[in-house]
């Protein structure tokens, strides 16, 4: 479990670190403070740890640390650990972690400013396959839902931003087909869900909607829940 914890919250701050930027240059120079650039050191990047120690503000400039950071790592961490008290449904361990890792940063990033990053999109696109080795693909399928998907945005483009598009089509391409309808219709019922919530509050209408945390909700319940939504989709309950 410890091992789980330490790979989720790593793994959860460099996602996260990675989704606001725009090169690779991330990938090789030191961490930095994301208001007065001062250079990170190990003791400064624990997750969680971290920032409970520096009080949620910067070691140099004392300003405040985006609270998305430690947010992030504990969701991901959580996630990590849960597969070990409640078994997954769809038992494909590799493709869950995959999303946790990659689906829930990206959340925070959507949330925080209603966009997709497309390096964000590609690594998923290129990890995903990887990782799966293509097994889940089935191209007449794919080909039509990815046709479908561009189709849905060609008409309702004010409601959804193309990233989500390419989002769905990474997840159309590396996972069941079965899994991805799930999915879809699971992100579409809890987000309306949430839209009549808000809508109860004058303030809050007419504003734009971030999806991805939506799509990363639905596709952690489809995991845990894939035999029981095969159930419902194959009749077993009539």
């Amino acid at each position: 479990m410890l091992a789980l914890i330490l790979t989720g919250g790593i793994i959860a701050s460099f996602i996260y670190a990675a989704t606001s930027m725009e090169s690779i240059s991330f990938m090789y120079r030191r961490s930095q403070c994301d208001r007065c650039n001062g250079n990170l050191r190990w003791h400064h990047l624990l997750p969680v740890v971290s920032f409970l120690l520096l009080q949620g503000r910067c070691k140099f400039c004392r300003k405040k640390i985006d609270i998305s950071y430690p947010l992030c790592e504990i969701i991901v961490i959580i996630l990590f650990v849960l597969p070990l008290f409640f078994e997954l449904g769809l038992a494909d361990y590799t493709l869950y972690y995959l999303v946790v890792a990659l689906l829930v940063p990206v959340s925070f990033h959507d949330f925080n400013t209603l966009t997709i990053p497309n390096h964000m999109n590609l690594l998923f696109l290129v990890t995903g396959l990887y990782l799966t080795e293509l097994y889940y693909i089935e191209p007449i399928r794919d080909f039509s839902i990815i046709l479908l998907l561009h189709l849905v945005y060609s008409l309702f483009s004010e409601s959804i931003g193309y990233g989500d598009i390419k989002l769905f089509t990474v997840l159309t391409l590396i996972t069941p087909v079965n899994f991805f309808i799930y999915t879809i219709l699971l992100t579409y019922i809890i987000g309306g869900l949430f839209v009549i919530v808000i809508n109860l509050y004058k303030e809050y209408k007419n504003e734009k909607i971030p999806l991805v945390p939506f799509i990363s909700t639905a596709a952690v319940l489809c995991f845990f829940l894939y035999e029981e939504f095969n159930l419902i989709y194959y009749g077993g309950f009539l």
